[in-house]
């Protein structure tokens, strides 16, 4: 067995970290995948190290040497989206077209990470999954058929099934770029990589900043590892980032303490350490402060509108943004802040009986 480095560099900046069975399999799996072209769908939560994965890919086959770049298809609206991937001509002087490259042309050779592809228009949506079939292009704007050569993987929350069965969905293309699908756990599935993780970011910051690092206590350590970390990988960093700027541990314990985790509990920290018992963050004999009745009331509030918009739209999460006028991205946050299931789903079934 040929040995991997718990770290490995995979990048400027950029490395991937293997120090737990799930994130070792996740390792082996993209080694297998860099050796072939298939489109690779990588589901996983925000910041868990989606986009990472897929430069692992890229970075171990043969398209290594060429462009990887990344699309957030849910950051642009449906024009600038398609003008962003395919490119547009327009009329120069002279009456000559005057081009400019998407990025499926500036990533000739290489490879192209769709981030949120499923909040994609559908008619931008239909024109990838053409270009998918015919491997060919056509700039917005223009008539010439361009030949490409791109690897394509797309990243998503995880909720493919759901996207693929709304209404207004190219079914083809999720089909298309799921030949092959990656999970990528959730950074609270393999707490085994915390103490690792936190000594990695802590190095890398001091090297940058020029810094003396600080030291993580063994209380510190316990409370990162308790915690759920909803913004993973992600939050992770910032947290360790925050630490080295104070270098204050009592306020970064402080920090933890009240940040609840997914399931409504939290650590109390004491002198010693770590409490062995979790705390509800409601089961407290304190009277509640006029701030959290109001957060807790318009709270209340946003919930309640938020499922009345997916009744009405018999849980269309796109037609629903709309309705609610915010974001596609903003409504899947808060559908699982709020955790909104459909009627009928399996945390309902179990709910009832």
């Amino acid at each position: 067995m040929v040995y991997q480095p718990e770290i490995e560099r995979i990048g400027e900046d950029l490395y991937f970290v293997a120090a737990s069975p799930a994130t070792r399999r996740l390792r082996t799996q993209a080694e297998l995948l860099s050796q072939t072209d298939v489109p690779v769908l990588i589901t996983g939560e925000a910041g868990s190290g989606r986009a990472t994965v897929a430069r692992v890919i890229h970075s171990l086959s043969l398209r290594s040497s060429f462009a990887f770049k990344t699309v957030d298809c849910g950051a642009l609206t449906g024009d600038l989206l398609e003008s962003e991937l395919f490119g547009s001509e327009h009329t120069g002087v002279g009456g000559q077209p005057e081009p400019v490259l998407g990025k499926f042309e500036q990533c000739a050779r290489g490879t192209l990470l769709l981030e949120d592809f499923d909040a994609m228009p559908i008619g931008v949506q239909q024109r990838l999954s053409n270009l998918l079939q015919t491997r060919e292009l056509v700039r917005c704007g223009g008539r010439t058929r361009i030949p490409v050569d791109v690897r394509v993987m797309a990243a998503t929350d995880g909720k493919l099934e759901t996207a693929a069965a709304e209404e207004g969905a190219d079914q083809e293309l999720y089909h298309r770029l799921s030949v092959v699908q990656l999970h990528v756990p959730p950074l609270r599935e393999r707490r085994e990589e915390i103490p690792l993780l936190l000594g990695h970011f802590m190095n890398r910051l001091t090297r940058h900043y020029g810094v003396p690092a600080p030291r993580f206590s063994s209380t510190m350590l316990a409370a990162c590892q308790h915690h759920a970390w909803p913004g993973n990988l992600r939050e992770l960093e910032n947290f360790v980032k925050r630490f080295l700027a104070l270098g204050d541990e009592d306020a970064a314990l402080e920090e933890l303490y009240l940040r609840p985790n997914s399931d409504g509990t939290k650590w109390r920290v004491n002198g010693n350490g770590m409490e062995s018992a979790q705390v509800n963050v409601l089961a407290t004999d304190e009277k509640p402060s006029l701030k959290v009745l109001v957060r807790n009331a318009k709270g209340e509030t946003e919930r309640s509108a938020i499922a009345e918009a997916l009744e009405q739209t018999h849980w269309n999460r796109k037609a629903a943004a709309r309705l609610l006028n915010i974001s596609y991205r903003g409504l899947l946050y808060k559908i699982d802040e709020y955790r909104l299931v459909p009627p009928g789903s399996l945390e309902n079934l179990k709910e009832a009986k």
